[in-house]
């Protein structure tokens, strides 16, 4: 069976790659997984006036606050899916975006990573990089990046 990994962070041209992948999927009847990323988020000693402490507690707000936010993109992508008769599994995994959608397109064998585009180019996009430039890097399958 064919197997599509779609990353997704919620963006406009995440909401495009869930179109692409409708249209790649349903005909071939595709096993299709719906990846979302919640970012690390490093703990920040020094500001003036927080502690360690209270560092720890901002950052674990922090990523509960992404955790929620991502968890809510995988369920509106969900509903998009079951609305055009498609079943997707949905995963929510933390670290950094780019590792780990090339790790787990690698880990789950996947024919297919699609995702969005954030339509960096140039010089902007080779000095800060983004996600799906490092995917169509790093994975070891196709990747389709969805403009």
């Amino acid at each position: 069976m064919y197997k599509i990994l779609l990353a997704t962070d919620g963006s406009e041209n995440s909401f495009k790659a869930v179109e692409k992948a409708i249209e790649i999927a349903k005909p071939l009847e595709a096993d299709l997984t719906v990846l979302s990323v919640a970012q690390d988020v490093p703990v920040f000693k020094g500001q003036e006036g927080l502690s360690y402490d209270q560092a720890v507690a901002l950052q674990k707000n922090m990523v509960e606050g992404m955790e929620k936010a991502a968890q809510e993109v995988l369920e509106n992508t969900k509903k998009v899916f079951a609305d055009h008769g498609m079943e997707v599994r949905t995963m929510l995994k933390k670290g950094q975006p780019a590792n780990v959608i090339c790790d787990e397109a690698t880990s789950g064998d996947y024919n297919m990573v699609i995702l969005g585009s954030r339509g960096l180019g140039g010089l902007k996009e080779f000095i800060l990089g983004s996600v799906s430039n490092k995917v169509a890097h790093c994975a070891h399958t196709s990747v389709l990046i969805v403009k």
